[in-house]
C-alpha cells in the first residue's frame, strides 16, 4: 500500500467506495465521511430501501486503502440489531452538510463524480473555521445601513498596513467625516500608540467582558487619536488594551470553536458583532475602521471574511506574498458572489520613482499577479481586461518612503501619509463604501 497523505484521504476514500460492490449496485442511498480533529476519516451509511450492505468487508476495504486514516467501524443506520450504532449514524447523516465529492482512477487519472446527492460531510475542526467556511453570515449589517465596515489586511506584516489605515483615517478626518478604529491585531497591537489613544483598557476587556456577563458597552474603552492634531476629535480608538501579564490572561480566554456557539457563530464571533454594534451606536462614526492581524489567525479571517463590507488586502512583488494572496482571495471568493465582493488590493512598498524601469517592470509583475488569481477565483467566463482600471484586482501602488520607515510621530511625516498614492487609496475605499447607497437611490 503506497502512503497515504492528508490531502489525499478524503478523495481516496470515496474512490473505495464507489469503486466497492456495495456503491456499484446502488445499495447505499447515502454516506456521509466524518474527518475528525486528528484527521482521520469515519464513514457511516444508509441503505437504500430494503438493500443490504456488508459494512465488515467495507471497513476492511477502507482499512487497507487508508491504513491509519481510516477509523472504523463504517456505521449504518436502520440497522435493528444495533440500534445505538443506527442512532449515531443518523445523526451523522442529518449533521452533515452535502458534498459535491469526486476522485481520480488511479489508472487513468480520468475524475469521477458519484452520483449526485449521495455523499455527505462533517468537518471537525481546532480552528480556522473563519477561513474555511463557506457562505458565512456577512458583515452585522447592509452597507448603506449603517457606516461602512473597511478592514485592512495583510498576509504578511511590516508591509505598512497600519501606517495606511492611518492615513485614511487621518484625511477622512480632514474631510469632515468621523472615524471609529478598532485594533482587532490582539497579539500584535500597534494602532493605539500610532495614533497616541490609550485608554487603559480596549477591545480585549470588551470581549472578555463579553463572554462572562454580555455587557456591551464601550464605557473606557475609547480614546481620541492624539496624533492627529486638530482633528484628533474626529477619530474615536479602541486599542487592543493595555500590554501587561492581565492581557495574556485574558487572551489565553478567547474561545473561536466551542459548542456554546449560537448558529454556527463562535462565542468570540457573536462578541466582536457585538463590538461593532455598541461602536455603532454609541461612537456613531461615518466609517468603521478594522486592523486586523496579518496572516491566518482566526481572527484576521473573521475581521476580513465575516465582518467587513470593504476588504483592503495588501501584497508585496515577492513569491512569498503571491501565495499568500492567493489564499486570502480564494477564501474571500468562498464567503462572497463576485458582485459582492468589494476589494482593494494595494501594491505595498513599490519602487519609489515612477518613471523608472523599475517601478513599470514590478508594478506590471504584482498587476498580473492579481489578475490571474482574481481569474482563477472571482472572476467568471468573462472576465475584465488586465489593463481594466475599474476592475478589483487593479492594484494600487503605495511607494516606498524612507521616512515611513522609522518616525517618532506622525506629525513628522504628515506631508507623506497624504501623497497621491495614500489619496488614491482613501479614495478607492470611500468609493466602494458608497457603491451600495447609489444604487439604492437609483
Amino acid at each position: 500500500m503506497s502512503r497515504i497523505r492528508f490531502g489525499e484521504a478524503l478523495s481516496t476514500l470515496v474512490r473505495l467506495c464507489e469503486t466497492h460492490p456495495a456503491f456499484r449496485a446502488g445499495n447505499v442511498e447515502r454516506a456521509c465521511v466524518v474527518r475528525d480533529l486528528r484527521g482521520r476519516l469515519r464513514l457511516a451509511v444508509k441503505p437504500a430501501s430494503q438493500a443490504a450492505v456488508d459494512v465488515d468487508t467495507l471497513a476492511a476495504t477502507l482499512r487497507d486503502g487508508l491504513g491509519g486514516y481510516f477509523h472504523g467501524p463504517v456505521l449504518e443506520a436502520g440497522v435493528r440489531n444495533r440500534p445505538d450504532e443506527a442512532r449515531l449514524a443518523a445523526k451523522l447523516l442529518e449533521l452533515s452538510e452535502t458534498w459535491e465529492a469526486s476522485y481520480r482512477d488511479p489508472f487513468t487519472d480520468q475524475p469521477h463524480q458519484p452520483p449526485v446527492g449521495r455523499w455527505r460531510k462533517l468537518e471537525r475542526r481546532l480552528a480556522k473555521q473563519t477561513w474555511l467556511d463557506e457562505k458565512r453570515p456577512g458583515p452585522p449589517w447592509e452597507l448603506g445601513k449603517g457606516p461602512p465596515v473597511v478592514t485592512f489586511y495583510s498576509f504578511k506584516g511590516g508591509v505598512g498596513r497600519t501606517t495606511a489605515l492611518a492615513s485614511c483615517a487621518w484625511q477622512l478626518a480632514r474631510a469632515g467625516k468621523r472615524v471609529a478604529v478598532l485594533d482587532l491585531d490582539l497579539e500584535g497591537p500597534g494602532i493605539g500608540a500610532l495614533l497616541d489613544a490609550d485608554a487603559g483598557h480596549g477591545v480585549l476587556d470588551f470581549l472578555v467582558d463579553y463572554l462572562a456577563t454580555e455587557r456591551r458597552d464601550l464605557d473606557s474603552l475609547t480614546s481620541r487619536a492624539r496624533a492627529l492634531g486638530d482633528v484628533a476629535e474626529k477619530v474615536d480608538v479602541v486599542t487592543a488594551g493595555q500590554l501587561d501579564l492581565d492581557f495574556l490572561e485574558k487572551l489565553a480566554r478567547l474561545d473561536f470553536q466551542s459548542s456554546l456557539a449560537q448558529e454556527g457563530e463562535s462565542p468570540i464571533e457573536t462578541a466582536l458583532r457585538a463590538l461593532l454594534h455598541a461602536a455603532r451606536q454609541e461612537l456613531r462614526p461615518d466609517v468603521l475602521f478594522l486592523d486586523a492581524r496579518s496572516g491566518l489567525h482566526d481572527l484576521s479571517g473573521l475581521s476580513l471574511h465575516g465582518l467587513a463590507h470593504v476588504d483592503v488586502v495588501f501584497t508585496r512583488a515577492s513569491r512569498q506574498s503571491y501565495l499568500g494572496f492567493d489564499l486570502t482571495v480564494e477564501a474571500l471568493a468562498r464567503r462572497r458572489e463576485p458582485e459582492d465582493l468589494l476589494a482593494v488590493v494595494v501594491h505595498a512598498f513599490a519602487p519609489t520613482d515612477p518613471t523608472s524601469r523599475l517601478y513599470e517592470l514590478e508594478f506590471q509583475e504584482v498587476l498580473e499577479s492579481t489578475y490571474e488569481v482574481f481569474c482563477k477565483h472571482v472572476y467568471g467566463d468573462e472576465p475584465p481586461a488586465l489593463e481594466d482600471r475599474t476592475a478589483p484586482h487593479r492594484p494600487l501602488p503605495l511607494r516606498a518612503v524612507q521616512e515611513l520607515e522609522r518616525f517618532a510621530s506622525l506629525s513628522g511625516v504628515e506631508s507623506s501619509l497624504f501623497s497621491s498614492d495614500y489619496s488614491a487609496l482613501c479614495d478607492r475605499i470611500v468609493e466602494l463604501s458608497e457603491t451600495q447607497d447609489e444604487e439604492e437611490d437609483e
